[in-house]
């Protein structure tokens, strides 16, 4: 009778999985299928652009704040919310059984692939602000050891360091950034400012590859260099403006860590964060998250994350979020994202009421761009703009600054650039 009922478990346990593996391989077949009908549409613009109206959006808006939190398309969101009514069809066997964690690999790999790194050496986290605790928290830095950043580094990515000093002992040097000099500054410039912060004690060098105060697109190889000449040994990356809005090659980069956030332009379910711990020296870094899992991962990117209970079909679309990225040509998405920012800047060119603040260029800037309106209180002016125009961007005010940030995605329009700048005006 025992052994009888230890195969009915066994055959119970195959025909669940295999139930779970066939659940699966539905959802991703229907996802690919309506992608594909998706990019054939008739509807869809040139070069493969979608409108909003393949987006969830409040008609009565116009999204223009994607560098703070991106919006998802309609298809992505039903295969997201497939997977989550799969999950409580019977949440202990879809959230802990081994075809769902198989799925999970397939992801990971599907991602590394994406930003250009070995799997075994991208951990899932929830976000950027997730991904620099784990180092503040992990690196053996010591009482005779600094870390450098500016201040265009985002909290995020700052106020950690600042919390773990206190107890490890190493010091922070958070330097002034000259963020009014931003439109005259050229790659060399970049480098120079943070070359003459870095000291003897510097081991840790912290910074943006887009900021998001003014769109600054660092020009990583060159600081890596500069950092490595000055005896820095390890290099902090914040990605979370970079992944999805330009291509990402980590290998090439030559950094050591790299923390990315995809609900902003890869546009995936929110919650869901990458970081890049560099192979060859993920054994010196102490993990964040202790639970029941660091024997058994132990050796493995796996240490880093969060292991326990996880939203587990918000990391299945992640993936899918960037299949949806490529059937829709990263390359094209940025030429979109160029002509929009290249439309809005010469708009307001001759403009003698709004001073640009971002780089001039695109090779130096990004898809996020800051103007300063002359006379105008910034908060003020979005309060404004949104309550009566339905207009969504960023107002950032300070002692010294009093702009406007406005990022554009692929499916905003040229209407749409020239209705805010005749407000503007």
């Amino acid at each position: 009778m025992k052994e009888d009922t230890i195969d009915r478990r066994r055959f119970i346990g195959k025909a669940s999985a295999a139930a779970v593996i066939a659940a699966f391989s539905s959802i991703k077949t229907s996802y690919a299928k309506d992608l594909v009908s998706l990019a054939n549409r008739s509807g869809v613009r040139d070069r493969y652009i979608l409108s909003r109206e393949e987006y969830l959006l409040d008609p009565d808006i116009t999204y223009f704040n994607h560098a703070s939190i991106g919006t998802i398309p309609k298809l992505l969101h039903r295969t997201h919310k497939a997977y989550i009514d799969l999950c409580e069809k019977n949440p202990w066997l879809y959230t802990w059984g081994e075809p769902w964690d198989k799925e999970r690999t397939k992801t990971r790999k599907k991602l590394a692939e994406f930003v250009g790194c070995e799997p075994g050496e991208l951990a899932l986290t929830h976000n950027t602000t997730e991904g620099f605790n784990v180092l503040a928290n992990g690196l053996p830095l010591t009482e005779n050891d600094e870390v450098v950043f500016s201040t265009l580094n985002h909290p995020g990515a700052s106020e950690c360091w600042f919390h773990h000093a206190m107890a490890a002992g190493y010091s922070i040097n958070r330097f002034e950034f000259p963020i009014r000099d931003v439109p005259d500054l050229s790659e060399d410039d970049i480098v120079s400012i943070y070359a003459e912060h870095i000291t003897e004690k510097t081991r840790v060098l912290v910074f943006p590859h887009i900021d998001n105060l003014v769109g600054i697109r660092y020009p990583i190889e060159k600081m890596v260099q500069m950092a490595r000449e000055n005896g820095v040994e390890f290099i902090a990356v914040d990605g979370a403006q970079a992944l999805g809005m330009v291509p990402i090659d980590l290998q090439d980069l030559g950094v050591d860590f790299y923390a990315m956030s995809p609900h902003k332009w890869l546009q995936a379910p929110k919650g869901t964060g990458l970081l890049y711990i560099r192979k060859a020296i993920r054994d010196q870094l102490e993990p964040l998250w202790v639970t029941w899992g660091q024997n058994r991962w132990k050796g493995t990117v796996r240490i880093f994350e969060d292991y326990g209970t996880r939203n587990l079909a918000s990391v299945l679309a992640l993936g899918d979020a960037v299949d949806f990225q490529i059937k829709f040509d990263v390359n094209n998405s940025v030429e979109r994202r160029k002509e929009l920012r290249a439309y809005f800047f010469q708009a307001l060119e001759n403009d003698p009421n709004i001073e640009w603040r971002s780089p001039r260029s695109w090779e130096l800037g990004s898809s996020l761009y800051t103007i300063e309106v002359k006379g105008q209180d910034s908060q003020e002016l979005f309060k404004k703009l949104y309550e009566q125009h339905g207009y969504v961007f960023r107002a950032f005010k300070a002692d010294n600054w009093n702009t406007l940030r406005v990022s554009l995605n692929t499916f905003n329009t040229l209407k749409e650039i020239d209705t805010l700048v005749e407000l503007l005006s």
